[in-house]
């Protein structure tokens, strides 16, 4: 038998008697007892060991029993096994049971990844509701859009960072001393004290930062952290597939890069419409916009024709389900669409 087997063998064992073992190390445990039932006397023995058991040197005693399994064909081995008495067998496996416990203790210490800062996290799901909403330990204000997740230390008050996924708008508490950091797969951003909105949705091809008050750094997660600084009214626009793009960009930015300034519709700031339960579009893609529906309305939506998916938009909508969305943005552009559950199909 491999030493590495009868390794993870002591290691499950061990996690087993420590009342720490997992269904799936479970199994892997009867799974080696299955492919080496040599190891199964050790085992039983092991599930029936009493801790009164008389006190003996463990290593000594481990490697007796280790040898056994090492050169289980010796006929010297054999001898030795018919005359060693009860009390010996009890002694060895009490040793071994204790000495298996004790290296499965030290190989766990050893072994245990140093534990980073607890993670505190909040995700939303599909919901007509605006979102939800939470005060971070500095007293920064945090509202998540539907389907977003943003996760932060213990000890945030002291390092004022945080992940996000989906979409947020920020409220930040003003500390000079201790910036704020918002953390995207595309770029990090910091503050000092602001209102901006952020939107990084994994299935969009773009990332966006609103600027409502305050100045917010934006910087790149490139080679070059190339770094942007945003004044009121501003918005970036980081594109993920930047490449072949040939929409006009700003001459001083990289190419997958665009600022421009958020935008009114009705009264209705475009970018942080969903705080009010709103939808607004400015002239943004049928495809774009069925990821906003799917996302309030936890529907499914599927093209069947492409030039459809291309259809551009402006509007702000307040309806109760997509279906009203879709009755109204039919009257605009022609198209059709299908409802089965929670599918549906626009052709």
């Amino acid at each position: 038998m491999q030493s590495s087997i009868e390794n993870r063998f002591y290691d499950l064992l061990g996690r087993k008697m420590a009342g720490e073992g997992t269904a799936a190390e479970q199994a892997e445990l009867e799974s080696i007892l299955q492919s080496h039932p040599e190891l199964q006397p050790f085992y039983n023995q092991i599930l029936t060991y009493s801790p009164e058991a008389p006190d003996v040197d463990p290593e000594n005693a481990y490697l007796t029993h280790r040898n056994n399994f090492i050169y289980p064909a010796q006929e010297e081995v054999k001898m030795r096994r018919r005359f060693v008495n009860r009390t010996m067998v009890t002694t060895l496996v009490a040793a071994s049971a204790v000495l298996a416990l004790g290296l499965t203790w030290i190989f766990v210490k050893k072994n245990k990844p140093v534990p980073a800062s607890k993670q505190i996290v909040v995700t939303t799901g599909a919901s007509k509701d605006p979102g939800s909403v939470m005060t971070l330990p500095d007293g920064s204000v945090v509202r998540l859009n539907a389907k977003s997740k943003v996760s932060y230390a213990e000890g945030f008050a002291n390092k004022r960072e945080v992940y996000l996924e989906g979409e947020a708008y920020f409220e930040v508490a003003h500390n000079e001393n201790i910036p704020f950091i918002v953390h995207t797969g595309e770029a990090d951003i910091k503050v000092l004290g602001t209102r901006f909105n952020v939107r990084n949705y994994a299935n969009e091809q773009r990332m966006e930062a609103a600027l409502l008050t305050g100045s917010i750094e934006l910087t790149l997660r490139t080679g070059s952290q190339h770094s942007i600084l945003l004044k009121p009214t501003d918005k970036i626009i980081i594109k993920k597939n930047a490449a072949g793009d040939t929409a006009a960009m700003a001459s001083s930015l990289p190419g997958k890069v665009e600022r421009t300034s958020i935008r009114m519709q009705d009264s209705v700031i475009v970018e942080t419409s969903w705080l009010n339960d709103k939808m607004a579009f400015y002239d943004k893609p049928f495809a774009e916009i069925a990821l906003d529906l799917e996302r309030k309305f936890d529907v499914k939506i599927g093209f069947k024709n492409e030039a459809v998916s291309g259809y551009k938009f402006t509007g702000v909508y307040d309806e109760g389900n997509a279906e009203d969305i879709l009755k109204i943005l039919q009257m605009i552009k022609g198209f059709q669409y299908t409802i089965t559950n929670d599918q549906i199909t626009i052709y």
